[in-house]
């Protein structure tokens, strides 16, 4: 079975986590470069970086999946009030962490002040 490169990662931990992503959907996934990550300052920083591999006929399910993870982190970047509690929630959140209530879709940028 032919497999293809889905990513390459700087780190083990994320090539893991999206490795886990991918098993939890069903997908056939092989990390490879494991091994290599250790050395990084030993031999060149490109050659430690870790890849995540699936089989060529799962690779458009793979990249819908990796799309979706993308979209999800980048809501989490955000933030909404809570109309209820006024609390404020990850813009990926469906219901308020405090109280409950189902949240509205619009997400604003998390600023904060540097003091």
């Amino acid at each position: 079975m032919k497999r293809v490169r889905l990513a390459v990662h700087r780190t083990v931990g994320t090539a893991r986590l999206l490795a886990g992503a991918l098993e939890a959907a069903g997908l056939s996934v092989e990390v490879r470069g494991e091994s290599l990550a250790p050395l990084s300052g030993e031999i060149p920083s490109t050659e430690t970086w870790v890849e995540v591999w699936v089989l060529q006929e799962e690779e458009k399910a793979a990249r819908e999946l990796l799309a979706e993870l993308e979209t999800n982190q980048e809501a989490a970047g955000r933030e909404v009030r809570c109309p209820r509690c006024a609390e404020d929630n990850p813009g990926n959140f469906d219901w308020c962490w405090s109280c409950g209530v189902d949240l509205p879709s619009t997400l604003k940028p998390r600023l904060r002040a540097v003091p």
